[in-house]
């Protein structure tokens, strides 16, 4: 079925016009990708750590007992069953869906399952997502033991255990309410678990091209139907505008929240850009340009001014990598959306206004950062307790009145000195190894589709300095994930050239 329809797609009038554009723009010398030159072997020190050699020996006598148990496992009765059931299902589209399936496909759909399980299963909501860290970390286990799946190790393992640490350290060495404290801790480093997991699933290069086709397509849909609830004036759910604005209502999806929605079109921009400039079949292509364009209309109709700024930096910082020549056009039709779209241009030229100082320094971002300052310097080395202030946590057990709008901010205050240069220290580490990973790859597709990764990365923690972005669980999950995928393309690469040799 999916064969006819493609042919007929390629037989049509629509596709011959499509296809010309293209063929003209790649043999353009206006359109043609920045060669890059940068490769270099990446050698990952991790495996002459400690860390490395106690987990190998630990995995050694995990063998010992799991090689029989296989063995027995593949000759039971049972795998009999099964692999006649294969025989006479391979065929079969059922089978065929579940042998390609990987649970990482249900990570990038964590906002719709979220949405779907606040619905309709409201008493499962609040731990689905726990549950299905208990079901990777089960299914790694099984793979370990059936399948002799080692695990895989980066160089961004010990940095982000040893941030674990520190933070649990803090927690312990100041909480005054200690349940406040384990929330706190559980807000802040749950989800970075997903890296360690999600590296673990992707390890071939086709599960790993999936999660990034469907993490662009799942947020280009959201962006569509955020630009429906504008043109169709959907209600607000809270009060997203200030009182001296025209803006009618502002684009949500089902995310809850404009600047929650414009958080995840930061990282998804530059993602669905760059698989439009690597991928070679124009079908593709033409899906992975309106999934950018549904999301750049969503991001505007957001009306979030941060995320605008952090994905303008994001896509520029994405050109400069893959296509310099572009930078002048992109830019201009950047500041065009700026200066001719009135909400746009009203909401940007408002932040110059004393109007704006004046309300932001009432109750504004202006008035929350200082009084955030004023708190943490009655504890600057610790902070005032993780969990304590600015953010969820804090707010739902009545300790602070507002979030920080700074999640950089609202750590310092949280955690003091000791946790924002632990925090910033891990971000810096993460980022500059990806970009080794990405230094490391031959494979041009695999080396802009990381780079495009890498700067809607950038963008997300950009648009951390604006809004409280790591509070929303699906956006620390999505960001350890991008770091998983750019860390696993390497891999799934250096292994593939190692088999060819």
């Amino acid at each position: 079925m999916m064969n006819s329809i493609r042919k007929k797609i390629y037989e049509s009038y629509f596709y011959a016009i499509i296809l010309g554009i293209c063929e003209w723009a790649l043999a353009s010398v206006f359109f043609r990708p920045t060669q890059y030159k940068g490769h270099k072997i990446k050698e990952e020190a991790v495996y002459n750590s400690w860390y490395a050699r106690i987990l190998s020996r630990i995995g050694m006598r995990v063998e010992k007992i799991a090689k029989p148990f296989r063995n027995a496992f593949y000759n039971s009765f049972f795998m009999n069953i099964v692999n006649q059931i294969a025989i006479f299902s391979r065929e079969s589209f059922i089978w065929k869906i579940a042998k390609e399936f990987n649970l990482v496909y249900l990570l990038v759909l964590y906002i719709y399952i979220d949405k779907f399980m606040r619905t309709y299963i409201v008493s499962f909501a609040s731990i689905w997502d726990e549950l299905l860290i208990l079901v990777f970390i089960g299914w790694i286990v099984i793979r370990r033991i059936l399948f002799d799946k080692r695990y895989n190790f980066s160089d961004i393992d010990l940095p982000l255990l040893s941030f674990i640490g520190i933070y649990l350290g803090i927690m312990f060495i100041y909480s005054p309410e200690l349940n406040v404290g384990i929330e706190g801790l559980r807000a802040v480093v749950q989800y970075m678990v997903w890296f360690f997991l999600v590296l673990q699933l992707l390890d071939r290069q086709v599960i790993i091209q999936r999660t990034i086709w469907l993490l662009a397509v799942s947020t280009g849909l959201l962006g569509l139907h955020g630009t429906y609830q504008y043109l169709t004036g959907a209600e607000m759910l809270g009060n997203w505008v200030d009182s001296s604005e025209t803006i009618t209502t502002r684009a949500y999806s089902i995310v809850g929240g404009p600047n929650a929605l414009a958080s995840v079109l930061v990282l998804g921009i530059p993602i669905a850009i760059g698989l439009f400039i690597a991928e070679k079949d124009i079908i593709k292509k033409i899906i992975f340009l309106f999934s950018a364009l549904f999301m750049g209309t969503g991001l505007i109709f957001t009306f979030s001014r941060g995320a605008w700024i952090a994905t303008f930096l994001a896509v520029i910082l994405l050109f400069i990598f893959v296509g310099k020549r572009l930078l002048v056009p992109i830019i201009t039709v950047l500041l065009a959306v700026v200066l001719l779209v009135d909400n746009v241009w009203n909401r940007i030229s408002m932040l110059f206004t004393k109007e704006y100082v004046s309300k932001a320094s009432e109750g504004g971002r202006i008035y929350r950062w200082t009084t955030g300052i004023a708190e943490w310097s009655e504890s600057k080395v610790f902070g005032l307790g993780i969990g304590r202030y600015g953010g969820a946590v804090a707010t739902n057990h009545g300790l602070a009145p507002f979030y920080m709008d700074n999640y950089y901010l609202k750590t310092l205050t949280e955690s003091g000195l000791v946790g924002l240069i632990s925090f910033i220290l891990l971000q810096v580490y993460t980022m500059v190894q990806c970009f080794l990973y990405i230094r490391g790859m031959n494979n041009q597709y695999n080396r802009v589709v990381s780079l495009s990764i890498f700067a809607g990365m950038i963008g997300v923690l950009m648009h951390n300095g604006v809004e409280n972005i790591f509070e929303s669980p699906f956006m620390v999950s999505f960001f350890w994930m991008c770091a998983a995928l750019i860390v696993a393309t390497f891999k799934v690469e250096q292994r593939g050239t190692y088999e060819k040799n």
